[in-house]
């Protein structure tokens, strides 16, 4: 397979990923927060630090014990409708540098406005090329988590977008050929393709326990390829080779709460 775009989550786990593009933002969305060694790593790797609305509360709440530490974690932006932020918390970050986005229209979610905020901050071609990285995307309330998979239909086709929760890190591999860096050391092994939101989506793909050779589709009628695992767990290093007619998500468990 001519490999088309590949991923990693090493930028989660170390300081100096060589997968990563372009300069990198962060979002924080209305949900738990990883561990403080996750949170600073990504915080220094991102250009812009954006939180979006209530999770402009988590943030603050992060370091209810720890007032000083909390002072060097001051967001770029402060964006969507506002009607989850408490006022203490806004007035605290404007205060200290924060700028205040006000983005109503109720035709669109928070995170999807701030996507578009974002996008008009970098222009069209690094929105594309930069990645990013999304908190508090997955878990809680189950329509805040099926929305928020849904807005990655909504990026451009070469963008990478990673969903990170405590518990799994997901992206959506659009049709055609992908290579996955997967660290057993940090991830999985237990990961899943699923068919979100397409009718049936062919796949074929390498370096997984059970692998899939396109003889049958996934979907939500007949199945979707959930609790598979890497191939092979012993090594440093796995590569995941996934070839997709269809728009297809990659989950993978992590384990990123407080050790």
């Amino acid at each position: 397979m001519n490999v088309e775009l590949e991923w990693s989550t090493e930028f989660i786990y170390n300081d100096n990923s060589i997968y990563t593009n372009g300069s990198p933002s962060l979002l924080i969305l209305n949900y738990l927060l990883p561990r403080k060694e996750i949170l600073n790593r990504l915080w220094k790797k991102a250009k812009s630090k954006i939180c979006v609305d209530g999770g402009t509360n988590r943030l603050y709440n992060f370091f209810k014990n720890d007032p000083t530490e909390r002072e060097k974690f001051i967001p770029d932006y402060i964006c969507g409708d506002l009607d989850s932020i408490k006022p203490e918390v806004l007035e605290y970050y404007l205060k200290r540098g924060s700028q205040k986005k006000l983005l109503y229209d109720q035709n669109y979610t928070d995170f999807q406005k701030s996507l578009m905020f974002l996008n008009s901050l970098e222009g069209d071609e690094f929105f594309e090329k930069n990645d990013l990285y999304v908190l508090g995307a997955l878990n809680g309330r189950f329509d805040h988590t099926i929305s928020n998979v849904s807005t990655l239909y909504k990026v451009p086709l070469n963008k990478h977008v990673y969903l990170v929760s405590n518990e799994s890190i997901v992206f959506l591999l659009n049709r055609g050929n992908h290579k996955i860096y997967c660290f057993p050391k940090y991830e999985g092994p237990t990961c899943g393709l699923l068919p979100v939101g397409v009718t049936e989506a062919n796949v074929m793909t390498s370096g997984l326990k059970w692998n899939l050779d396109g003889s049958f589709p996934l979907s939500f009628k007949t199945i979707v390829s959930s609790s598979n695992a890497f191939e092979h767990p012993e090594q440093e290093i796995n590569e995941v080779i996934v070839d997709t007619d269809q728009p297809i998500y990659w989950s993978v468990e992590c384990n990123l709460n407080d050790k």
